[in-house]
């Protein structure tokens, strides 16, 4: 649903970034700024800065920075949209939207707060039957603590009992007023098609409440502790308004902060696997809920950490029916490893076995890469049959094939080479054949992990991801055309005229840094000028970031000067802008010139014949001399700095 540009602007200007910060940290002011440890990072020394003029915020710690729309984003996990509802909720302000969509909007809001009511009063009333009623306590809570569960993992995770009676949660509810309707809708019901009588969905089972990221009750697990074989021995809300199966991971909510503290989740198959874990003091831990992993739950987990392992145990054939999660995982961008528990454990028996120290260090110490994993699982079967081999080879090859980036997939590549002995090359056509008969095919919806996969290899790698010298030398350029470049020079030349001028027969290699140029100087062409505050606030996520690490503050940057013993940077610069204006242009060209000398020298080693040698050792000693007389243009300068 569209917001317009007006709304935004209203609630970025209504944002105080020191009282939004200051409601998840303790912020201490330090000068003109505000500083704090980072909600983002362990950290015991103050290395996050917030600057209540400019409404920013930088941790040079963990390097995320970015204003307050940003920070909502990161810390509760919300898209670019939700940030903005967020906060419009947060300070009044009413947001701009077509009629008919904020209608249809408020009438689905409605629905899903009448259906979270009666999911909460049904969370409450299982709880309750778990502690107070003596069926409860003698099946629910005595089965819970006979799997070992302490009383504070039962409240933490809200356990809880449906009692055996077929409408005792709908009496209960009844009584109190709550709608059935509402509450068949929210899957607690379930209606008899020949008689139309409702009666409870959960009847005689231990209830596992399934929270949204908020920590909202939206659906239930339930587990029956019978020996009815005719009955299954999970049941789970059928999907609503309220919860959306794809969409959500079991103990997500619980476990958020250590999956973001730890940079890895690890993805178990079950209910009593997450909280056996967390009993265990390995909080980050999700299960799916109910269903077969899928791109919005790994979409979900990549919102905290880019890491994933998946837990299996001992049992092959239920492993080998799961391994569309790894390929799920992979096509997604996210790295992914597998570790599985020996035969006849799973989390749970495994920490009461042999300890809670001990589950960890086994985790750590026996988890493996994707490719090694699936190695091992076709393992036995190749080594007594040639087509088995084919077949696990054609699996490997078919999940390197979605590794969206082209330089990780000729790592993985090599590896399964290594893995299988057979030829490297015969591995890359392979991969080859797979990622381009994916482009030739019409087939796929725009989001599908195929596509993405083919946008993101030609895509530049995000910041932070990148740190070469000429990316460093491209971003410093950006940085003093957006600091200075509304001043003027001594031939009263405006700075943003000479920088402009200056790159005009460079082509830079960044990607977000040509397009950063080409915004600039459309703008100046309508006599605008623009510093890195109209970046601080640019809807796109990867500029704002890249803006601020390049932009503040100066004293705590690395950069390309000689002189570091200034008390004011940013004013030595100023006086000097002249010099480190032709001293960073001149260390850029070089630089460009450098990298052309060594495309031209990989060109010779190919060369067809000894006219294109000839040619290109001409082309090699022009640039050489070029190379000469920057390097002696940057010594003088040097020299006067």
């Amino acid at each position: 649903m569209a917001i317009s540009k007006a709304s935004i602007e209203r609630v970025n200007a209504a944002i105080d970034i020191t009282g939004l910060v200051g409601e998840y940290v303790t912020l201490k002011k330090k000068g003109v700024n505000y500083e704090a440890c980072c909600p983002f990072h362990d950290e015991k020394t103050p290395s996050f800065k917030v600057n209540p003029v400019k409404g920013i915020y930088k941790c040079f710690g963990c390097g995320k920075g970015g204003d307050g729309i940003s920070f909502v984003m990161e810390l509760e996990s919300l898209s670019y949209v939700e940030a903005i509802r967020f906060l419009a909720k947060k300070y009044q302000i009413a947001l701009e939207e077509s009629k008919e969509s904020l209608a249809e909007d408020q009438a689905r809001q409605s629905e899903k707060e009448a259906l979270q009511i009666v999911v909460a009063y049904a969370q409450e009333f299982f709880k309750h039957n778990l502690h107070n009623t003596e069926e409860g306590k003698s099946i629910g809570l005595s089965y819970l603590k006979e799997r070992g569960l302490r009383a504070d993992i039962i409240e933490q995770f809200g356990l809880g009992y449906a009692l055996s009676d077929w409408d005792a949660l709908l009496k209960s509810a009844t009584e109190k007023q709550y709608s059935s309707d509402n509450m068949e809708k929210a899957g607690l019901l379930v209606r008899n098609e020949e008689s139309g009588k409702v009666y409870d969905r959960f009847r005689g089972r231990v209830t596992f409440p399934i929270y949204n990221i908020s920590g909202k009750t939206i659906g239930f697990g339930a587990r029956m502790l019978g020996s009815d074989k005719n009955q299954p021995k999970y049941i789970n809300s059928p999907e609503s308004p309220l919860y959306d199966k794809s969409q959500t991971l079991y103990g997500l909510f619980q476990g958020k902060q250590a999956i973001r503290a730890a940079d890895l989740c690890y993805l178990t198959e079950g209910y009593m696997d997450v909280i056996s874990m967390h009993q265990a003091g390995i909080q980050n831990a999700v299960a799916s809920s109910g269903t077969s992993l899928t791109d919005g739950q790994i979409k979900l987990i990549g919102r905290f950490t880019r890491n994933i392992t998946l837990l299996y145990d001992g049992d092959k054939p239920g492993i080998k029916a799961s391994l569309r999660g790894i390929d799920l995982i992979v096509a997604s961008g996210l790295n992914v490893r597998a570790v599985v528990l020996p035969d006849g454990n799973d989390p749970d028996s495994y920490a009461k076995n042999f300890g809670s120290d001990a589950l960890e260090l086994y985790l750590k110490n026996n988890s493996q890469d994707f490719i090694t994993f699936k190695a091992g699982i076709f393992a036995e079967e190749a080594a007594l049959d040639p087509i088995k081999k084919a077949e696990g080879i054609d699996s490997i090859v078919e999940t390197i094939s979605l590794v969206p980036d082209v330089i990780r997939r000729s790592v993985f590549v090599k590896e399964a080479a290594r893995l299988f002995q057979v030829p490297e090359s015969a591995l890359t056509e392979a991969v080859n054949l797979r990622v381009f008969g994916r482009l030739r095919k019409p087939v796929f919806r725009p989001d599908s992990p195929e596509i993405e996969a083919l946008k993101q290899e030609t895509a530049e790698p995000l910041p932070g991801t990148e740190n070469t010298v000429l990316y460093d030398l491209e971003g410093e350029i950006i940085r003093l055309l957006l600091l200075h470049g509304h001043k003027t020079l001594e031939e009263k030349f405006l700075v943003a005229h000479y920088i402009l001028e200056q790159l005009s027969d460079i082509e830079l290699k960044s990607k977000i840094f040509k397009n950063l140029i080409t915004e600039y100087m459309e703008r100046l062409d309508f006599g605008e000028s623009m510093g890195p505050e109209y970046f601080y606030h640019h809807p796109q996520e990867h500029i704002k970031q890249v803006i601020i690490d390049l932009c503040e503050p100066l004293q705590e940057k690395i950069i390309f000067h000689t002189h570091r013993d200034f008390e004011d940077f940013s004013e030595w610069e100023t006086e000097n802008l002249h010099k480190s204006l032709f001293f960073n242009i001149m260390h850029l060209k070089k630089q460009h010139v450098l990298e052309e000398i060594k495309s031209l020298n990989r060109d010779l080693e190919t060369a067809a014949d000894e006219d294109e040698e000839l040619r290109i050792l001409a082309s090699i000693l022009e640039k050489k001399k070029t190379e000469a007389i920057l390097t002696k243009e940057l010594g003088d300068v040097i020299n006067h700095l």
